[in-house]
């Protein structure tokens, strides 16, 4: 009786490709079109993860973002990290009603940040996280924080297996 191979988590470097991916998508306009995605054209959160991880080579069936946990929980492509694991590069990061793409943004530092300005004028810094599109009618394809998508509600975070 022949062993069954064990799934491992992909390699930072391979989640780096993942991430390098991700930025050619931005700029891409917001399009609910799930798997009709298509960079530079318009893509949603699931169509862009989905072509995102398929153009680094990390291949999955498409999943809306609501069935995305339960295809993970069935064909173990991706695995859940605890509550302690760190994240890395291009580990998916998982609302109840959207995806996005980790990313510390330590190799990319035209992106790691952007000025922002609230109601009074006042200028700050957003220091990014994640890449992701936002919804209809919102920015295109870009970098974006976490903390003010769902600032209640942290993401469950997803890493691909090999």
């Amino acid at each position: 009786m022949a062993l069954q191979p064990q799934n491992r988590d992909i390699s930072a470097a391979d989640g780096a490709t993942i991430t390098m991916q991700a930025k050619a998508w931005k700029g891409t306009p917001y399009k609910l079109v799930g798997p009709g995605s298509i960079l530079g054209d318009g893509g949603d959160c699931s169509g862009s993860t989905w072509r995102i991880y398929a153009a680094a080579k990390f291949d999955y069936d498409y999943q809306a973002t609501a069935t995305f946990p339960d295809y993970v929980a069935a064909k173990k492509k991706f695995r859940e990290l605890g509550p302690d694991e760190a994240m890395q590069e291009g580990d998916i990061l998982y609302w109840s009603n959207h995806m996005a793409i980790f990313s510390n943004f330590a190799n990319d530092p035209d992106d790691a940040s952007v000025d922002r300005v609230n109601a009074k004028g006042q200028h700050w810094t957003q220091t990014n996280d994640m890449w992701t599109a936002t919804h209809p009618g919102g920015k295109p394809y870009g970098p974006g924080k976490m903390s003010y998508f769902k600032p209640d509600e942290p993401p469950r975070v997803f890493r691909y297996q090999k």
